[in-house]
């Protein structure tokens, strides 16, 4: 049984994802104490010092602080983010081969801890690693969770939002399947202030006549490729995700997230971990949200399984 305290998390790895989640994470006061673990102990110890440092300006004052393996005993969530910053233009599943023997020590030392929490993944490929993780860890499958699609599912509103001069959080949906190149925008369940989007460019002609869904689509898949490119990483859009992701759990919210985890029967899947609509709560990732997908997007998350499937085959 997963007990709750919002009390603790850890976060593996401090490079610019890590240090700049855990930043996330200080800045909306979403723990009491934030440990950072890492390869590397003098930079865990810097990040935690300078996250430190700023607390007299902070709403809620975060403990902050380099530890190690063993701070995972008690800890309500670890969040693994170890790799490497892909280089510009390469596939996410091409960083396999380097961060599975990354991922397979820090989920075996978490685990020789007595870890009973949640795990978060955020290492890519993120929806093999969780599989991964899942099934190095033991956990029930509801306390190993990746982040998904839901930076995706924010990419693709956001792009809405560009594109129709809107407030982003005003459109509903999903980006499902692969957090990748096979991911796909579930245009069935997408929304904009409550009317279906694409009766809402019906309605709308004049006004947006040049708004393409397949554009929208195609923007969305690239966005990550298109900040690599520009900046050699991405880190406050994932870090904003994973505090959501934490905020959710450790606050037992039930918000509805596209998190990455196991179908076993959900959409006639099974044995894999994919970005789908998830009720997270304090266990974790509670139950998976069935939508009604038509044919097409059904043939799309089919299509998604197979490829994160053929990637898990022989990693164990």
């Amino acid at each position: 049984m997963v007990t709750m305290n919002r009390n603790k998390v850890v976060i593996v790895g401090t490079g610019t994802v890590g240090s700049t989640a855990a930043f996330a994470i200080v800045t909306h006061g979403l723990c009491n104490e934030l440990v950072l673990i890492d390869h590397f102990a003098d930079k865990a110890r810097g990040e935690a010092h300078d996250l430190d440092d700023g607390s007299e300006f902070q709403d809620r004052h975060v403990k902050v602080h380099e530890g190690d393996y063993s701070d995972c005993r008690d800890a309500d969530i670890v969040v693994i983010t170890v790799g490497r910053k892909p280089p510009a233009g390469s596939n996410r599943l091409a960083e396999l081969g380097f961060t599975v023997g990354l991922v397979g020590d820090v989920v075996d030392n978490v685990m020789a801890s007595g870890f009973n929490g949640v795990i978060v993944m955020v290492s890519n490929p993120v929806d093999v690693m969780a599989w991964y993780a899942w099934k190095r860890s033991g956990l029930p499958r509801t306390q190993v969770l990746g982040t998904g699609t839901a930076l995706d599912t924010s990419r693709l509103k956001t792009i809405i939002g560009e594109e129709t001069g809107l407030d982003p959080r005003n459109v509903g949906g999903f980006v499902m399947g692969e957090h990748g190149d096979s991911q796909f925008a579930a245009w069935s369940t997408v929304s904009l202030g409550g009317k279906p989007f694409a009766k809402f460019l019906a309605d709308n002609q004049s006004r947006f006549a040049s708004v393409s869904t397949a554009e929208i689509e195609r923007k969305t898949r690239m966005r990550g490729d298109e900040i690599v490119a520009a900046k050699h990483g991405t880190n406050f859009g994932i870090a904003s995700t994973v505090a959501g992701i934490v905020q959710t759990i450790l606050w037992d919210e039930r918000r509805i997230v596209p998190v990455s985890t196991l179908l076993d029967g959900e959409y006639g899947e099974h044995d894999v971990f994919l970005g789908v609509p998830t009720e997270l709560r304090a266990n974790g990732a509670n139950e998976i949200v069935e939508l009604d997908l038509t044919d097409e997007e059904h043939a799309k998350l089919h299509h998604s399984a197979e490829l994160i499937r053929s990637y898990c085959k022989g990693l164990l």
